[in-house]
């Protein structure tokens, strides 16, 4: 989906985030919080849109940089499944326990389940990309219908080469 490449620093605390920007997309809108240098969290604001039409490029909240800074507040697993999400190449799914053996837990698929559902940046770490292993899409913390369209939205934008990010 247009990301730049993702930098997570662990916080001890979530700091003070006094910036907020709404972020609109095929998803719907993210509410986007954190300060001058990172981001810290993104909210669903409101119901998803209907379906989704032809692929165009997103406009980048980050100002076309090519480092998206995160400030996450986790535990060392959270951190470390997080940053496997980040790691995912858009419009390829993987399941929760192929995640779990990407980050050397092959067993912990229900750990890693539940460090997806805490993701505190959808989208901009894409968890939506985490499907069960038989092939349903599962839950998200947008809903299942907006899952389903951000992952259609990435089979389309990958589909079509004359689809770039916005500089």
């Amino acid at each position: 989906m247009g990301l730049p490449a993702i930098e997570i620093t662990a916080v001890d605390r979530r700091p003070a985030s006094p910036h907020r920007a709404l972020w609109h997309g095929p998803w719907g809108t993210l509410l986007l919080v954190g300060h001058a240098r990172w981001l810290t969290a993104a909210v669903f604001q409101g119901p998803p849109p209907g379906r989704p039409g032809t692929a165009h490029p997103l406009p980048a909240p980050w100002g076309g940089r090519r480092r998206l800074r995160l400030a996450l507040h986790g535990t060392a697993f959270q951190m470390q499944v997080w940053r496997a999400l980040a790691e995912l190449r858009a419009g390829e799914p993987v399941s929760y326990s192929e995640l779990a053996a990407r980050i050397g837990r092959p067993g912990a698929a229900r750990a890693v389940a539940s460090a997806v559902a805490a993701n505190p940046v959808p989208v901009l770490l894409p968890c939506h990309r985490v499907i069960r292993r038989n092939g349903q899409i599962g839950q998200y913390i947008g809903g299942a219908s907006r899952k389903r369209d951000l992952l259609a939205h990435e089979r389309i934008e990958r589909s079509n080469p004359h689809v770039r990010e916005r500089p």
